[in-house]
């Protein structure tokens, strides 16, 4: 596998001269939630806004050359895919802001341009922010409002099994970690995957310990695994490497923007594969800043 992840510096003109379409959540009070929307409108480029509401609803604004096309709502499962057929997805190269949408919109968008509404091309992006709020030091990180059920994601529901895998990502908040525990009856295994920052490893340190009570009381001899927080190829590869291709696995994506697309875009080509979340309502300013950009070429995960 090749890990097709560049700087936006380097692909800057690159996106401009050849991206039809960037997908796009509504800015919000984060810096980073506009910086992609501002650009592509700014250059008159074509823009999907999506918000998603009560986890069923899409809320959706389609401009193209700064001018209003379609600006209506739908259901997420079917009226959303009749929606990417409508604007001709399958005939564009698409960019998909990460940023500036939610883990469920992520992971459903990934699965439908992979495999359903197939563009020429798949982009996606993701902004790293300078730092998180936090209340109490480096540890007392507040960047959920309310922690929802956790439930099947749409897209990604699988009959499970007693002999499955669950396999987590971790994030600061290591309460969710115990939700899904609590959720899922019964697995031979859990694998724990911590994220690990490349510009600031000290979040490294603030997952674990906020993680610790919960992965140590699941026992004494489990193996934790590390990825970098931004790498959505270094995620899938690890993957990869701890599930078997005939493997029942049961992901847990509590992390990261990018390490939720990774595992949808694993689910895609391992069909005995159910990604679970917990459908948390982050809290505003939870990301302040803009820092290091990444782009990801995806076309390669496509399917035929």
């Amino acid at each position: 596998m090749i890990k097709e992840e560049y700087s936006f510096c380097h692909m800057e003109d690159y996106l401009y001269n050849n991206i039809d379409l960037l997908i796009s959540g509504q800015p919000n009070s984060e810096e980073r939630s506009s910086f992609f929307s501002s650009l592509w409108m700014s250059k008159n480029k074509d823009v999907l806004f999506i918000d998603l509401e009560n986890n069923e609803t899409v809320i959706f604004k389609y401009l193209s050359n700064n001018n209003m096309v379609l600006n209506r709502r739908c259901d997420l499962c079917v009226g959303l895919p009749k929606l990417l057929k409508q604007i001709g997805v399958s005939d564009k190269n698409v960019l998909l802001d990460m940023s500036s949408l939610g883990n469920v919109l992520i992971m459903f968008l990934t699965k439908q341009l992979l495999t359903k509404v197939v563009p020429n091309s798949f982009f996606a992006s993701y902004i790293r922010p300078e730092k998180y709020s936090s209340e109490s030091g480096n540890i007392g990180y507040e960047l959920c409002q309310q922690i929802g059920a956790v439930d099947a994601v749409p897209g990604f529901t699988k009959r499970e099994s007693d002999n499955q895998t669950l396999c987590a990502f971790l994030g600061f908040e290591g309460v969710r970690l115990k939700g899904v525990l609590e959720t899922v009856h019964s697995f031979e295994r859990l694998v724990p995957i911590v994220a690990f920052p490349t510009g600031t490893p000290q979040w490294y340190n603030v997952t674990m310990w906020n993680s610790m009570d919960i992965l140590q009381s699941e026992g004494k001899n489990l193996s934790v695994y590390k990825c970098y927080s931004e790498s959505v190829f270094e995620a899938i590869n690890l993957l990869d490497n701890i599930i078997a291709q005939d493997e029942t696995v049961v992901l847990a994506p509590l992390g990261t923007r990018p390490h939720s697309m990774a595992c949808a875009i694993f689910a895609c080509h391992h069909e005995a594969t159910k990604i679970l979340y917990d459908f948390v309502i982050e809290s505003n300013h939870r990301a302040i800043g803009v820092s290091d950009i990444t782009i990801y070429h995806l076309s390669s995960f496509i399917k035929s």
